[in-house]
């Protein structure tokens, strides 16, 4: 076991999934009845990854142990209706007056399971945040605390600073100092910037951006001069922490560090992929398959450009609205075009008249609808590796039914790692999953047409796909 501190209490079970809450008496692990323990993950909030935990515990077991003496939130001193000791907001997040909140830090530790059944790996600390709930199951002898992200102090840190040409480790050193002084739950707060690009940030959001997106301002004159600046009479952590992630296109959130800190992660892609097809022996296993390949048969996008041509005057391009032709753009995605026996097309239009920019044009808004119509989910052992952003390789199912073709590939938005007592103990993780297609995987093409009607020369390619389109047996 490699968990960074030593833990007492319900310590008699080999559960692959624990609580443990963090207080006086050391680091104390609760028992987890009836309703069980659940690890929230999604895409959701000003970081990448907000993550949540419900539990239900005994009040009382047989041996005459009161566990709930070890949450501080069922002993409230000076608590708002929220029970959660301390003063605190609406919301049971502490306001961080001076001395210590009262409220109480828990942990989610768990390990993966492997094809017996049995954990393997080491038992990790998953998830460190505070009890910001707490209250009554129904029935006798339960009680139900909530564990919540520590994101969410951000909202109520006031945020008053001017960069001028920060690095992404500056901003994030801003944001955690803040944070640190401002609550009194985590006593340490780091930063992790592994793999994260350390120029300014003007360099990076340049860097990022095309032309178009300069000359249409979609970039601000704040970034261009590398100058940005936040006021507390307007701003929080949380629009620092939106900024950061847009300009220097990272995900940014919370993980636990060390024995009783968080750390600040910022990552460029820290996504991992995981094969999940019948063939593979690997973990984690899938217990059920619901992942719909497509709510939606389109396999394509067609961009019609306009008529005319492009110019180029120094560093500006122009469209001129002359001519009789103009270009259009096809994107396709092989694996759904295969799946479904043919090709068919989303047909839209641009202003663009260059082919180039029109391909690409055409691929973004394939990735985008894909992206928007693809949905389902799977249920796995117990895989707490699997978070938001992950990559999936899966065969598609229908109504859970398996069928024989090449395998797709999904991303995931939320999982749900639980073990439910009440529900034959079993663990297991649950995901949400949407399409995942990579820019490279998208076929394009272009055509010069006529827009009298006819073909401009006698090399152009017909367009009889689609009109020869079958559907998928």
């Amino acid at each position: 076991m490699t968990l960074p501190y030593d833990v007492s209490g319900h310590t008699d079970c080999n559960a692959p999934l624990g609580l443990v809450v963090h207080g006086p008496q050391g680091s104390i692990r609760l028992p987890i009845v009836n309703d069980g323990l659940q690890l929230y993950e999604r895409k959701m909030g000003p970081t990448a990854i907000t993550r949540r935990a419900e539990a239900t515990i005994p009040i009382e077991d047989s041996a005459g142990t009161v566990w709930t003496e070890y949450v501080s939130a069922f002993n409230p001193v000076g608590g708002g209706p929220d029970r959660v000791g301390g003063p605190t907001t609406s919301t049971g997040i502490p306001t961080g007056e001076t001395g210590q909140s009262g409220v109480q830090m828990a942990d989610v530790i768990g390990q993966p399971l492997g094809e017996n059944g049995e954990p393997v790996g080491e038992l990790s600390v998953l998830f460190r945040g505070y009890v910001g709930a707490v209250g009554s199951r129904e029935g006798v002898n339960r009680a139900r605390l909530q564990v919540y992200d520590p994101m969410k102090f951000l909202g109520q840190v006031e945020a008053g600073r001017a960069f001028t040409d920060a690095t992404t480790t500056d901003v994030l050193n801003y944001i955690t100092g803040e944070y640190q002084d401002a609550q009194r739950v985590f006593s340490e707060v780091s930063v992790s910037t592994d793999g994260t690009d350390a120029r300014p940030l003007r360099a990076i959001a340049l860097d990022d951006a095309t032309l178009g997106d300069v000359i249409g301002l979609a970039i601000s004159d704040e970034t261009l001069q590398g100058q940005f600046t936040f006021s507390t009479n307007r701003d929080t952590l949380v629009d620092v922490v939106e900024w950061l992630s847009e300009t220097a296109n990272v995900r940014v959130w919370f993980q636990p560090s060390g024995e009783r800190g968080i750390s600040l992660v910022a990552v460029r892609d820290g996504s991992k992929r995981y094969d999940l097809t019948p063939s593979s022996d690997r973990i984690p296993f899938v217990i059920s398959n619901n992942s719909l390949y497509e709510l939606s048969p389109i396999n394509g996008v067609k961009v019609k450009g306009a008529t005319g041509k492009r110019i180029q005057a120094g560093p500006i391009d122009y469209n001129l609205p002359t001519g009789t032709t103009y270009t259009e753009a096809t994107a396709v995605y092989p694996p759904l075009v295969e799946r479904f026996g043919g090709e068919l097309l989303h047909t839209t239009t641009s202003k663009e008249t260059d082919g180039d920019a029109l391909a690409n044009e055409a691929a973004k808004k394939l990735k985008e609808a894909v992206d928007a119509k693809t949905d389902g989910e799977m249920i796995t052992t117990l895989a707490p590796q699997l978070r938001p952003y992950d990559r999936v390789e899966s065969t598609p199912a229908c109504a859970g039914v398996t069928t024989d073709v090449p395998p797709l590939r999904y991303e995931v938005q939320e999982a749900v790692h639980s073990v439910v007592p009440s529900d034959n103990n079993l663990p297991r993780t649950e995901i949400n999953v949407s399409m995942s297609i990579r820019p490279d995987e998208i076929e394009t093409r272009t055509v010069v047409k006529d827009a009298r009607g006819g073909e401009p020369s006698d090399d152009s390619p017909s367009e009889n796909y689609e009109f020869d389109y079958q559907t998928a047996p």
